[in-house]
């Protein structure tokens, strides 16, 4: 309870210097969860590269969890805050369909908060970058089958590793820089601005005005949240998730190797792909795991 106290707090203090006052609005159209593919001659590395680093990846994530692919109690929730400071900071413990109990880096969730605060920081990070092996956050599902997924501040161990997932600042176009892990740009989606609500922490997307989805960075003002919650502007997402039984994961907003139960919440259909100019092509289903 410490923990998830003391992670929860923290990443409010974070957040209360990074918050917005926007009305919500209503979730986009399903095909914008629909990922497009980048042409040939856009892409950094073969389809056989990138599935090489793919399987390397998940290699380089397993080894560094080691026993903690599997979270059996709080002692090992500790641990894993200790490993990559990963713990429930702005959902909880809250289970969601097709996507798991997602612990975030607070490090650096709210480094990407920090830098794209509207009129301060906003545009000052042009690319990103991140590091295989060390992701932003972890998804775990709960194997308890008394779980209330719903419930953001009760733990239902044991808990699985299902995936993770690579954030970065979001600029419009430009993805993120992976070292060591060759992705085609269009294996990027982003997680959209808003709130999450307090007290259940349901995601309450304020995406900005634009003419097509992904045109703006999605920067947030230094104000108070409407409603009530920890706010975040966008930021790139790149979701990889675990193939039971396989060597090589899979990319895509949502898990479709495996069914993970959980509530919605508002979160499956915040991870949508840029479209308008932002996109860059027709959808392949051999990249995305479809």
């Amino acid at each position: 309870m410490a923990l998830r106290l003391s992670l929860l707090s923290g990443v409010l203090a974070a957040a209360a210097l990074a918050v917005t006052a926007l009305a919500p609005v209503a979730a986009g159209d399903a095909d914008t969860m629909t990922p497009a593919v980048a042409p040939a001659t856009d892409r950094p590395c073969s389809a056989h590269e990138r599935a090489t680093d793919l399987a390397a990846d998940q290699q380089r994530v397993l080894t560094r969890l080691g026993h903690l692919r599997m979270l059996n109690n709080m002692q090992d929730a500790v641990q894993l805050a200790a490993l990559g400071a990963w713990g429930p900071d702005s959902h909880g413990w809250v289970q969601y369909h097709q996507v798991g109990v997602g612990l975030l880096d607070l490090n650096s969730s709210t480094r990407i908060i920090a830098q794209n605060l509207t009129g301060l920081t906003a545009g000052s990070v042009e690319q990103d970058t991140v590091t295989s092996g060390s992701p932003t956050g972890l998804f775990y599902e709960s194997l308890n089958p008394n779980a209330n997924h719903g419930d953001p501040y009760s733990t239902a161990f044991p808990y699985k590793l299902v995936g993770w997932f690579y954030s970065g600042v979001y600029t419009p176009g430009i993805t993120p820089v992976t070292n060591g892990l060759c992705m085609y740009p269009t294996d990027w989606g982003f997680h959209e601005k808003g709130v999450h609500a307090f007290p259940n922490f349901d995601m309450v997307m304020q995406p900005p005005a634009e003419q097509w989805l992904g045109q703006s960075r999605g920067s947030i003002p230094v104000a108070i949240p409407n409603p009530l919650g920890i706010v975040h502007p966008r930021a790139w997402d790149l979701h990889i998730w675990l193939v039971p039984g396989g060597n090589t994961p899979i990319t895509g907003a949502l898990d479709t190797a495996q069914e993970v139960p959980g509530i919605d919440g508002g979160i499956p259909e915040s991870f949508p792909y840029p479209k308008g100019p932002t996109s860059m092509g027709p959808n392949l289903p051999e990249y995305h795991g479809r």
